[in-house]
Formats: C-alpha cells, sequence, structure tokens
C-alpha cells in the first residue's frame, strides 16, 4: 500500500514522504506492523508530481502482484549478528499436534478452571504436552526451549510449571473423562472392547518414597532396582486412551485391574465391557469381579505350574484337533464358580481355546536354547550365578552322576529334566473368554489387538521418555504423567487420521520437528529443507508382502514423503522456501483436525 506521511523539518516547513509499505500480523493477538518495502521521496521534490505518483502506483500494484505469486526478494545485513532473533529456528510442525490439542477442547476447560497464580494454566499445559511429543527432557531442560515455536509467545516461569502441576492433578480425573467425551464426538469411542495393561516407570532416584507414595520398589519390567509407579491403561478399538489410573511401585499388577476397572465404570458413563488382557491380571478375584459387575472377559490363561493342570490332559491328547502342521487348536465349553459374596458362589460357564502354533513352539525352542548355551558356558568357566535368565537350568546336588556317591561340595550342572519338561509346553497358548458366542477366530482376533496396548507403552517409554521420573511429590507426579498421558492420546488421533497412511510415532516425530523456519526480518518467513533421510528401495517378500531392501534411494526422502502424508491428511498444501510472515500465517491457521466420524480404521 502507499503511505504518504507530514514531515516536519527544522525550519518549520512540512514535505510529503511518499513510501510503499506492507502490513502484516507478527502474530495471534499481536498488533499489525508496516514495514518499508521502498521509499520514492517527497512529493514536493517532484517536477511531475502526478507522474511521479503513476510511476509509485504502479510500483504497488507490481509488488501486491508478486505477494500473490509469493516472489519475496530478502536482503540480510552483512554485520547481523549470527545468534540473533532474525537468526533463531522456529518449530512450526506443532500445528498439527496443536489442532488435535484444540479439538480436544483441553484449552477451553483449562481457561474455565478456578485457580489463584498470574500463569495460564493451558499455556504451560499446551506447552509441556507439545514438548513432551517432539523434544521430551525434564522440566526444567524443557523451559529453556520456551521460545522455539513460531507464533507463541508463552509467558510464565520454571516455578510457575511445578505450581501448575499441582493443579493438574486435582483436575486429572475430570480432564481425562472430558478428553473421553470429546474423542467420543470427533470420531465415536469404540468402547465394546477395554484393552487394559500394567507396566510400571522409574524414578532417578536410589531411595524410595514414605509408605504409600507412588515411589515404591517393585517388580520393574525393565529389571530396575529403582523405585517404581505403576500405571494402569484403557484403551479402545480404535488404539485410542480411554483412561489411566496411577498406583504405587509396589502395587502388584493383578491388584490394578479392579480399581481401574470401577473408576472407569463409574466416571466414563461406559457400558458393558469385555476386558481384553493378559495372564498376568487373571485371576481368580479379577474374574469374579468382572462376572459380578455384568462385564465380560477376552484373557489368556497359565498352562504351566498347578494353575494351568487342569487342561493338560485336553491339551497333550492329540486327537480332537482342528487345524493343520503350521496352526490348530482345540475350542470346547467349561463350568466354573464364581463367588457372588463370600457366602454365595454359583457355576458359570465359558469357553476356553487352546492353540498350537509351529512358529511359536520354534521361536520357544531357539530362546531356549540360547539360554541352556549360556549356563554351559558359564558351568565352563565357573560363573554358574551371573546370568539370571540362564541360572534357571541349573541345578545344585551333592550327587555324582556317574558313580552315586555324596560329594563334599555342591555341583552344578545343566536341568535337562526341567528342559524336557518345558519342551512339551512349546507353542501351546490359551485364551479363556466369557462370551459363549465366540468363534475361535473371534476369540483370537480380539485377543491379537492386546499389542497395541504393549506398543502404546513402549511409545511412552522411548518415544515420550516418560522415565526417568524427576519430580518428587505426589500431585507433581500426577502432573506429570497426566501430560504423558494426553501426549499419547494426542499421537495416537494423528496416527487415526492418518488412516491407511499410518506413519510411526518416531517418523512423526521426526517429520515434525523437521518442520522449522527463520524469520531473516520483520516479515519473511525462510522455510528450511523438510527433508534429509533418504527412503530404502522396497522389495517383495516371499508372501508377496513388501518389505524395504538393503540399497537406499537417490530419488526418494523418508522424512519429505511422511510430510507430504501428513499435510494430504490434514487436507492443507505448503510447498514453499519463503513466504511472507501473512502468506504462512494463512497457512498455519489452515491446519485443523477434522475427521468423518465413525470412520473404519484400517
Amino acid at each position: 500500500m502507499i503511505r504518504k506521511d507530514k514531515i516536519k523539518f527544522r525550519d518549520g516547513t512540512y514535505k510529503t514522504q511518499i513510501r510503499v509499505v506492507k502490513s502484516y500480523r507478527p502474530g495471534p493477538k499481536q498488533t499489525p506492523r508496516q514495514v518499508t518495502i521502498k521509499s520514492f521521496g517527497y512529493l514536493e521534490d517532484q517536477e511531475d508530481r502526478k507522474g511521479f505518483l503513476k510511476t509509485v502506483e504502479r510500483f504497488d500494484e507490481e509488488q501486491k502482484r508478486r505477494t500473490k505469486e509469493k516472489n519475496i526478494v530478502i536482503t540480510i545485513p552483512v554485520k547481523q549478528k549470527n545468534n540473533s532473533i532474525y537468526n533463531r529456528k522456529y518449530n512450526y510442525g506443532y500445528r498439527f499436534l496443536e489442532s488435535i490439542y484444540e479439538e480436544l477442547g483441553i484449552r477451553e476447560y483449562l481457561e474455565s478452571v478456578e485457580f489463584k497464580g498470574e500463569y495460564s494454566l493451558n499455556e504451560i499445559f499446551e506447552f509441556l504436552t507439545l514438548k513432551r511429543i517432539l523434544r521430551p527432557d525434564s522440566k526444567r531442560g524443557t523451559i529453556q526451549e520456551i521460545r522455539q515455536f513460531y507464533n507463541k509467545e508463552y509467558d510464565f516461569s520454571l516455578a510457575d510449571v511445578y505450581r501448575a502441576l499441582d493443579k493438574y492433578s486435582d483436575i486429572s480425573v475430570k480432564l481425562q473423562r472430558r478428553i473421553s467425551d470429546k474423542v467420543k464426538e470427533i470420531i465415536g469411542r469404540d468402547s465394546t472392547y477395554a484393552f487394559y495393561d500394567v507396566t510400571n516407570y522409574y524414578f532417578e532416584t536410589d531411595f524410595g518414597g514414605e509408605k504409600g507414595t507412588y515411589q515404591q520398589k517393585g517388580v520393574s519390567k525393565e529389571h530396575r532396582i529403582s523405585p517404581i509407579i505403576q500405571l494402569g491403561l484403557f484403551m479402545d478399538s480404535n488404539n485410542i486412551p480411554i483412561a489411566m489410573s496411577t498406583f504405587p511401585g509396589n502395587t502388584s499388577d493383578s491388584k490394578t485391574l479392579q480399581p481401574a476397572m470401577k473408576d472407569i465404570k463409574e466416571n466414563y458413563g461406559l457400558g458393558r465391557l469385555i476386558v481384553v488382557a493378559d495372564k498376568g491380571l487373571n485371576t481368580r478375584g479379577n474374574i469374579d469381579y468382572i462376572v459380578n459387575q455384568n462385564d465380560g472377559y477376552v484373557v489368556s490363561q497359565i498352562l504351566r505350574g498347578p494353575k494351568g493342570k487342569r487342561y493338560h490332559d485336553i491339551m497333550f491328547e492329540a486327537t480332537g484337533y482342528l487345524g493343520n502342521e503350521e496352526f490348530k487348536y482345540k475350542l470346547f465349553e467349561e463350568e466354573y464358580e464364581v463367588s457372588i459374596n463370600r457366602n454365595k458362589k454359583v457355576i458359570k460357564r465359558r469357553k476356553v481355546l487352546i492353540c498350537w502354533s509351529l512358529e511359536d513352539s520354534l521361536y520357544a525352542k531357539r530362546k531356549r536354547q540360547e539360554k541352556i548355551e549360556r549356563a554351559n558356558k558359564n558351568l565352563q568357566n565357573n560363573v554358574y550365578s551371573i546370568n539370571h535368565s540362564a541360572k534357571e537350568y541349573v541345578t545344585t546336588t551333592n550327587i555324582i552322576k556317574s558313580t552315586g556317591e555324596v560329594s563334599d561340595e555342591a555341583i552344578h550342572q545343566i536341568n535337562y529334566n526341567r528342559i524336557e519338561d518345558e519342551e512339551r509346553f512349546d507353542g501351546y497358548f490359551c485364551i479363556i473368554t466369557s462370551e459363549l458366542d465366540y468363534s475361535y477366530k473371534k476369540i483370537l482376533e480380539v485377543y491379537s489387538q492386546l499389542w497395541r496396548i504393549e506398543e502404546s507403552f513402549k511409545i511412552t517409554k522411548s518415544d515420550l521418555q516418560t522415565r526417568p521420573i524427576y519430580v518428587r511429590t505426589q500431585k507433581h507426579i500426577e502432573g506429570h504423567m497426566l501430560i504423558c498421558y494426553t501426549a499419547l492420546l494426542i499421537l495416537r488421533l494423528m496416527q487415526y487420521k492418518l488412516g491407511e497412511q499410518e506413519v510411526s510415532v518416531d517418523r512423526i516425530k521426526r517429520v515434525l520437528n523437521s518442520c522449522t523456519c527463520v524469520m531473516p526480518n520483520d516479515y519473511v518467513v525462510l522455510i528450511d529443507e523438510i527433508g534429509g533421510e533418504l527412503c530404502f528401495k522396497e522389495i517383495e517378500g516371499l508372501n508377496g508382502e513388501k518389505k524395504d531392501s538393503l540399497v537406499y534411494d537417490e530419488d526418494k526422502d523418508q522424512i519429505r514423503q511422511d510430510y507430504q502424508k501428513i499435510q494430504k491428511a490434514y487436507g492443507v498444501a505448503f510447498d514453499y522456501s519463503a513466504s511472507s510472515r501473512e502468506v504462512f500465517n494463512e497457512y498455519i491457521k489452515s491446519i485443523k483436525y477434522k475427521i468423518k466420524k465413525n470412520k473404519k480404521r484400517p
């Protein structure tokens, strides 16, 4: 646009300065600014004022045309400092995640929460959640990158972060319920099956907390001796988390199901659930609780030891199996007792599926052989007590095998009786269910989806780095776990949106972290390259499936391809190396999370 300003000189005279300027808004809720594109001097100094103004108008029209065509001329002062704000890299990939955050209504809810404080509960929660996904770190390390998001001017301190964690603890259940309701609105919550599992996360400390606190030493999934916290997670059939529950680290896995299930039934208004879980949660008490709530179950059953003894005759009986040499099964019904209360028991019926898989059998034999080889090696080197996984096949006796005499020293040797007994169970597994109308295919189909919750746990531990946990107080821990849970849910919703083009969390992070830009002046944005990782060429496997070869493709970039998939899923497109702030801001605003309700997952 053309701007005419009256300039007063020292002698008291005035002249009209003519400039072509461009208006822009640096960021959301910020005051519009103007930058001079070209100054033409003073109108009064021109001999042909009309011709002069026409020249200015033609230049202005040309600039407007160039803006539409996204042609930008950039000038950078030679002496501009390398550590200037104009050299800072800003991430704009966060916007794809923020659009999900907004759609879940988290911002509106947190802004409605009453509390005493000058900071924004929403700003802190949003920032910590986005950073937990993109660049997870301790709270102290995270806040050091508070200025790294494009168009974001967060205003809070590290002390505010710790104060806010206390408040997040207070509203954790309400916020989870709010998010669950929004998920139901957005894609339709498929809660026919509630997949449940438990994992734990360790603290960055050697000492446990006071009795009753989360920081307790228990059975660590990662075989650590540090204090841990237990987390139970419910997930729906769309692979979207429903709710989480936290427990002290010394709580047994099997003891978490009933309180977690009670909480989800009371707070989320769910109807009849079919709980899908592994054998670690299959106890008589849990089965009784599920049935007494008029819910159902599909759980795996241990076959070794006293608990599985009742199935041994049927399992080892060769006749009656259906299938082939690679996979066979038996499906039958059985009666079992359910305790209504301490004095009353009723008889119920359920289905039992016993399967044998050649693939699983070979895998079990291979794993055992590795342990036996390690055990033999340790015995030869007299270090039989070092490796715990190999030690289980070592037995200690005072009897000399060749003579039958009693030795003065303990003799360590391979326990071949145990090996022979275990080999009988190779390849067998068992699933029990309360659903009498299920076929063997239906049982396997439902139970096979349980691996996705294990995958979610891996995401929280590797991609989101939920552990080690650095915070110490009960409320800070609960606030931290709520942020990590929300980050997981947002990532799962993004994967759900990608549908058939599903991309792993690790690849999503690499793409979004590649979405960076710099602003060499007040109105231009320079877009960094989105790429840098060559794809591997695909080949066809023996079964016709596509898999990566060992040869990379010079013409294809993995990050670039994934970025195009994400843009396509969101219905947006931007592929320029530079842009005006105004045009780029419009692109950022256009990124919205919209999805067709009840869309089927591939």
